[in-house]
């Protein structure tokens, strides 16, 4: 995502979205939803014989939500030595943009924890880029 010259930093005042385009995530979904749709009912099948309802499996799936570490879309690396590669967040607003993403792949990551003290912003400013893309804030690393 990072690297395109259409990208606006959040942090700054012009914003524009740069999050995937929900008409090329369902145009890929729609590609493989046959498969997907075979696949899960040979599944239910398989699990059917074990006395385990798959349906029950997938409500408990549907409620499961993980908060993303923002250090876990950063820059890689150790406390020895970093290891840069290219289209990593300049900052925090960029790692919530990141998170964001993998909030509208996955529909399971709404909240970002955030990483003190390496993540230093205005509290209000975080709090507007995050909710700008439906996301909210957990526990905290340090």
């Amino acid at each position: 995502m990072r690297g395109s010259a259409s990208r606006t930093h959040l942090g700054g005042t012009a914003v524009s979205e740069s999050i995937i385009s929900a008409d090329l995530v369902d145009k890929d979904n729609a590609a493989r939803k046959a498969n997907l749709e075979r696949d899960y009912a040979s599944l239910g099948e398989r699990l059917d014989r074990r006395g385990i309802a798959i349906d029950a499996i997938r409500d408990k799936v549907e409620k499961f939500a993980v908060a993303i570490p923002s250090w876990g879309v950063g820059t890689g690396g150790t406390r020895f030595a970093r290891f840069p590669g290219a289209g990593e967040p300049r900052d925090i607003f960029d790692k919530i943009e990141d998170c964001a993403v993998i909030q509208q792949l996955t529909q399971a990551t709404p909240t970002v924890s955030l990483h003190i003290p390496w993540d230093k912003a205005d509290p209000n400013r975080l709090k507007q880029a995050a909710s700008r893309f439906g996301l909210g804030f957990d526990a905290m690393n340090s």
